[in-house]
């Protein structure tokens, strides 16, 4: 369904209820555009804390970055910060690039000695992005944990990072596309 912001403020309106009545220590949004962010922050009683949305090297969404940085108090939490290169077959197309084969990517990791998993989360994380990358993999958690940790990449690597966006969003909604009698466990 499309987004109408009166029915959306109808259940932010009983989220903002239940915060004042002690039930939830805060409220949080996803996937919210400028637009719909500025529609929610004009209507609200008590703004969202974050925003979690789509964030990668390859969709870097930046013009959204620099307004939660720059106008709101909205945090921005970003989910597939490595592009999610395990995601399910349902969710592949065709136009989708894999960040983490991105030869700028590959080659500042290099310079770096780092992982290129590791350089992608130090990237979204020096823009002020806090991540939430998934794995299952030991290791993986491990050295996701150890990125926070590494020096900041140089300005320079900076610029050729914000350089290789595609503008390539990998999750467009189709997950909710669930046929009669279905529901996520059939996906």
């Amino acid at each position: 369904k499309p987004y109408i912001h009166h029915l959306y403020m109808e259940t932010y309106n009983e989220l903002e209820s239940l915060l004042k009545d002690g039930y939830i220590k805060s409220i949080g949004v996803s996937n919210m555009t400028i637009p719909k962010m500025k529609l929610l922050l004009k209507d609200c009683k008590v703004s969202p804390v974050v925003n979690q949305v789509e964030l990668h090297p390859h969709f870097q969404q930046e013009s959204l970055v620099r307004y939660h940085l720059d106008e709101t108090d909205v945090k921005l939490v970003g989910y597939m910060p490595l592009g999610s290169p395990n995601r399910p077959e349902r969710d592949r197309f065709p136009e989708h690039t894999v960040d983490l084969e991105d030869p700028v990517l590959v080659e500042i990791s290099k310079e770096n000695g780092w992982t290129v998993g590791q350089t992608a989360l130090k990237f979204n994380m020096q823009r002020g992005i806090a991540l939430i990358p998934q794995t299952a993999t030991p290791s993986r958690l491990e050295e996701n944990l150890l990125s926070s940790n590494l020096p900041d990449l140089t300005k320079e690597q900076m610029q050729r990072l914000l350089k290789i966006d595609k503008n390539c969003r990998l999750i467009r909604g189709q997950v909710f596309n669930w046929k009669k009698d279905q529901d996520w466990h059939d996906l």
